[in-house]
């Protein structure tokens, strides 16, 4: 992901690309899941339970999706590396989850 901007010091218009890797493109999604340190409900372990599910889920299907691209090479190649990186930050907030779940269930 690229971001784009003008900057006019003195009257002189000067284009900026800046790239950027994807942890920083996926600060803000990492973000999103959230550790809570107190002791938490048997509501609060269903419900997490139930996000691992429908993330396992989307995470199974992001991997065969993948796995179908790289067996299309070279067709839609320049897909590769954004596919990847979607399956990648999926199977990381996964195990996030999952070790929370741990920690909870054993009283961490």
């Amino acid at each position: 992901m690229a971001l784009a901007f003008r900057i006019s010091p003195l009257g002189l218009t000067t284009n900026i690309q800046i790239i950027l890797p994807p942890y920083l493109i996926n600060y803000q999604k990492r973000k999103m899941v959230q550790t809570i340190t107190k002791t938490p409900t048997s509501e609060a372990i269903a419900e997490l339970k139930k996000k691992i599910k429908s993330l396992n889920s989307k995470a199974g299907q992001m991997k065969m999706d993948l796995h179908d691209l790289a067996e299309g090479l070279p067709t839609d190649y320049q897909k590769l590396i954004e596919e990847a990186t979607k399956t990648y930050e999926i199977y990381r907030q996964l195990a996030e989850l999952k070790q929370q779940l741990k920690n909870w269930e054993h009283g961490s």
